[in-house]
This record gives C-alpha cells, sequence and structure tokens, in this order.
C-alpha cells in the first residue's frame, strides 16, 4: 500500500512534486499527441520555419508585470505571511490583468464622490473582494481544516 510519511512542519513540500510528476505526465501525453499528428499529416515534429514565439502586438506589460509580481510574492510570504501577500498580490494580478489604467480612478471617484457610477472603480472593489474572499478561503481550507502548513 502507498504510505506518505511527513512531519506537519513541512506538509506544504508534499505538492510541489505531485504538480511536477503531474506536468511531466502531461508533457509527455502531449509530446506523443503531436507525434501522431505530425505523422497523421507529414509534417515535421519541430517546424520552426516562420515560427514566432510572441503573437504581434504582445502585451509587454502583463507579461513583465507578471514575472515581477511573481518574483516578489514568493519572498513576501515569509516576511509578512501567506495571507497578508496572497491578498496583496491577486490583487496586483487583477488589476495588471484588468488594466493598471484603472488605478487612476480612485482619484476620480473620491473627487467626484461618485463611487459605484464608476465602473473602474467599482472593478477595483470587486478585485480587491475576490482576493480576501480566495485567499481567506484557500488558508482556511488547507491550512485549517487539512493541517498543510503554508509558506
Amino acid at each position: 500500500m502507498l504510505r506518505v510519511n511527513y512531519k506537519p512542519s513541512t506538509s506544504h513540500w508534499l505538492f510541489p512534486p505531485m504538480i511536477m510528476w503531474i506536468l511531466a505526465i502531461m508533457l509527455v501525453i502531449m509530446a506523443i499527441e503531436r507525434a501522431v499528428k505530425c505523422k497523421k499529416s507529414g509534417k515535421p515534429f519541430f517546424n520552426l520555419k516562420g515560427y514566432r514565439f510572441f503573437i504581434e502586438n504582445w502585451d509587454k506589460v502583463k507579461l513583465v508585470g507578471t514575472i515581477v509580481l511573481m518574483v516578489l510574492y514568493f519572498p513576501s510570504m515569509n516576511l509578512i505571511g501567506f495571507l497578508p501577500a496572497s491578498i496583496i498580490f491577486i490583487f496586483l494580478f487583477n488589476v495588471l490583468f484588468v488594466g493598471v489604467s484603472q488605478l487612476a480612478s480612485i482619484a476620480v471617484a473620491f473627487k467626484t464622490k461618485k463611487f459605484w457610477s464608476n465602473p473602474d472603480f467599482r472593478s477595483l472593489v470587486i478585485s480587491l473582494i475576490i482576493s480576501v474572499v480566495s485567499s481567506t478561503i484557500i488558508w482556511f481550507l488547507f491550512g485549517q481544516v487539512f493541517k498543510i502548513t503554508l509558506p
């Protein structure tokens, strides 16, 4: 029978190897599917002629912003804890992907005193609610219910 031995203080180390194995298996399956498709159509497996990694007019702000936020997220968990770091960074990811220009709507909403009629301000509040609720549910479910330590 399969048995997993772990210490509760290091239980968060269980998931990365499991995820890596799942991703590796999925990569093999995708490679086999690609090989079969290329064999049937008579195309080469690697066709680099005319290949572009990025599509035209790709969003550089979102790519660079995602990398920067992800790099900053991990050390921030050690500094301020899992829950506050997750709330902050999920909110920042939401703002990044919806549009950084929304942040200007905060000043406009306070200046005009029209908060809910301003769609950008409303979107920021919804993003904040989503980040607080989702982070708290994840923290409670994994940290309290399943007793898995979080970084």
